[in-house]
């Protein structure tokens, strides 16, 4: 008898196995995890696990790897088509990269946690560089003004990078709508001056 929709099977079982990780990962690191506590949550056996990791680093690099591709395509999202991006002309609801977070904010927040043993943030940070810098050339609109665009776009990319992980770590306090318009008007702002803050009635 032929086996139907094998595909959808393999699917089932690592999105389970997946599930069943991360939710370990919200109680211990991934070095206290072992391969028989993980099989056991998800219901299955150790040879359905080796059938399609070899250990369960395999299983957490496809985890992040499918979450950076989401990502990605969500990031993209609202300049599909287009050459230039104009901030004055983008709608806010254009952009769907914070709705890509609130919507997997179990895996954002459970791998941003430090007690996961695994160092997420640094890895999500080179991946956004990475992105940002080969999606976008971000320019200066002033001709005459002596700013090197290399050091330019490192401001502005991890500006936005430092944005979107503060967001995270305040439990997404604001809400997806807020962080689409306040991304949209600081990209568009630009501060000449700055005010010193006054300490005990003195200037630091």
């Amino acid at each position: 008898m032929t086996v139907k929709h094998p595909d959808r099977r393999v699917r089932k079982t690592k999105e389970v196995l997946k599930s069943s990780f991360l939710t370990l990962l919200q109680e211990k690191s991934v070095n206290h995890i072992s391969i028989t506590e993980l099989v056991q949550l998800a219901d299955c056996t150790r040879a359905t696990f080796y059938t399609h990791y070899e250990q369960k680093e395999d299983l957490l690099d496809e985890m992040i790897e499918e979450k950076f591709e989401e990502m990605t395509a969500a990031y993209r999202k609202p300049y599909v088509g287009l050459s230039v991006v104009d901030f004055n002309e983008l709608p806010s609801a254009s952009i769907e990269l914070f709705d890509h977070f609130i919507e997997n904010r179990i895996f954002y927040k459970t791998m941003l946690d430090p007690q996961t043993g695994y160092n997420y943030r640094e890895k999500l940070t080179k991946r956004m560089d990475r992105l940002f810098r080969q999606e976008f050339d971000f320019m200066v609109t002033e001709p005459d003004t002596p700013i090197d665009t290399k050091l330019f776009s490192t401001y502005r990319i991890h500006g936005i990078i430092g944005l979107i992980l503060e967001w995270i770590d305040s439990g997404f306090e604001q809400s997806t709508a807020y962080m689409n318009e306040q991304l949209i008007q600081i990209l568009k702002f630009n501060t000449p001056q700055i005010f010193i803050r006054q300490q005990n009635g003195k200037s630091r």
